[in-house]
């Protein structure tokens, strides 16, 4: 009786560690989610085309760069806000297809992966973005801070963002910033560069 408990006890046990494993193999091939599984639809084109989604359209007409901004206000004379990189103005126009809505999403996307947010720095002069018209060509001015090695082969991704952004359509933009491209923007970056007038 006790070979036969010993037994049946030796057996559950060969059972749950083999279950147990299995579980764990089955754990470590579980289906995994990739981001780009919930990007949104891309439609891709270059600087100076228009690029066009079931959403909007948006057309780059140039980039600029600047070693800073201007302040947002001008009283008392503060200082131009820099950065230890570059800042690459992205000056665009936009047109809804449908509806009106707001371009919630914006990067930057470079080689080797890494990806910049639209925004200056906190006190630097800034152009809020437009809710864009349908059959209206609106103009947006987008902001990037990125390391100046970062430059070359950078290009804009725009989308309407939300909850369901598989759903939703972006726009990807080749800027042209071939290595020698990058290489002038950054010689000629300007100081004091003020996003609204697009002057310094």
């Amino acid at each position: 009786m006790n070979g036969r408990k010993m037994l049946v006890q030796g057996g559950a046990g060969l059972g749950g560690t083999v279950l147990l494993a299995g579980a764990m193999w089955l754990h470590s091939l579980r289906p995994e989610v990739a981001a780009e599984e919930l990007d949104p639809i891309r439609s891709g084109g270059r600087i100076g085309q228009e690029v066009t989604n079931h959403e909007f359209s948006v057309r780059v007409d140039r980039v600029e760069a600047a070693r800073s901004l201007a302040p947002s206000l001008s009283l008392g004379n503060p200082p131009p806000i820099g950065t230890d990189g570059v800042y690459l103005v992205v000056r665009l126009r936009a047109m809804s297809r449908r509806e009106p809505l707001k371009l919630a999403s914006a990067k930057l996307e470079t080689p080797g992966g890494l990806s910049f947010r639209a925004g200056p720095r906190t006190g630097a002069a800034e152009v809020l973005q437009p809710e864009i018209q349908p059959m209206i060509w609106a103009p947006m001015v987008l902001v990037f801070e990125l390391p100046e090695e970062r430059v070359a082969g950078a290009h804009l991704v725009v989308g309407t963002g939300g909850l369901l952004p598989q759903l939703s359509g972006a726009a990807d933009v080749d800027l042209g910033l071939t290595k020698g491209r990058a290489a002038e923007l950054i010689r000629g970056a300007t100081d004091g560069y003020d996003v609204r007038t697009g002057r310094r």
